[in-house]
């Protein structure tokens, strides 16, 4: 049983590797593309040869409206940290929290290790107690529930921090925050010790796994919401992944007032040979 877990954690954490490595390839070609493209439009600006014909009369850049681009391009992740949607998000798992607990309870014992009629007898209360005294401890669950749900799980907290514009520390933190105090010394204490396998496995496995979800959903994002040109497959994919946020989304949520501005091409002297530069002010609803 140990050199099949073994195994399957390799295998998963190669996986994983996998898809972040090929995720990132092609947002570093992307970026490569891009940057190449603006380099040559450069170029055809400050082309010396152009010929001055009035030292006031300006023509515009061939460069495309900012506005527009974003307007037309859905920004994942977003650019700045979002606490409201991690709030949001959080509340969502209190709920999604209580309706995990029924389902667990409702399983077979022999699938959870939770002692049913120690939990009637004492009370949840008096078991939380006796259990967050008693641990952490290695526990004998069922290697689905060690090396597959914890996993996955550590994978959507992950994804939660990372899909509200939260970098790879501070997401791996708030995996670990969860699975530690909101599951694993929480509701899962009502009905068992708490579990080394989860106190480790869930964050730190779980955040590998997310990262791989979050390069997926890049990739997914970019591609218009489809996976195999079907925008259902997109949308399921979606939802695995990063359940809470994808259902944020659906419901129309909407970042706050954001107000940004920089300094921008705006137009080109062609008697100066030189570009004109501007103020661009942008603001998102």
């Amino acid at each position: 049983m140990i050199q099949s877990k073994t195994f399957f954690g390799f295998i998963l954490l190669t996986l994983t590797g996998f898809t972040s490595f090929s995720q990132q390839l092609e947002a570093n070609n992307s970026l490569q593309d891009l940057n190449s493209n603006q380099f040559d439009n450069l170029a055809v600006v400050n082309d010396s040869k152009a010929t001055p014909q009035d030292s006031l009369s300006y023509n515009t850049l061939p460069f495309t409206d900012s506005t527009l681009v974003q307007q037309n391009t859905t920004a994942y992740p977003p650019a700045f940290k979002d606490y409201r949607r991690l709030g949001l998000d959080t509340g969502m798992f209190l709920g999604a929290t209580v309706i995990a607990f029924g389902v667990l309870y409702a399983m077979p014992e022999s699938v959870t290790n939770w002692d049913k009629e120690d939990m009637k007898e004492n009370g949840i209360a008096n078991k939380w107690k006796q259990n967050v005294k008693a641990g952490p401890v290695w526990d004998e669950d069922d290697w689905v529930l060690n090396w597959i749900t914890h996993p996955y799980s550590g994978g959507v907290y992950y994804m939660t921090a990372r899909s509200s514009g939260f970098n790879i520390f501070e997401s791996f933190v708030y995996s670990a925050i969860m699975s530690t105090f909101f599951w694993e010394y929480g509701v899962e204490a009502f009905a068992e010790i708490p579990s080394y396998q989860d106190l480790i496995i869930t964050p730190i496995i779980g955040s590998m796994v997310g990262e791989g979800f979050f390069y997926a959903k890049k990739s997914i994002v970019k591609h218009d919401r489809k996976v195999l040109n079907s925008k259902f497959l997109g949308y399921t994919s979606l939802f695995l992944m990063d359940p809470f946020n994808t259902l944020l989304d659906s419901f129309g949520y909407k970042e706050r007032q954001k107000a940004q501005l920089n300094i921008a091409p705006v137009g080109f002297d062609k008697g100066a040979n030189k570009a004109i530069w501007g103020l661009n002010f942008n603001m998102q609803f």
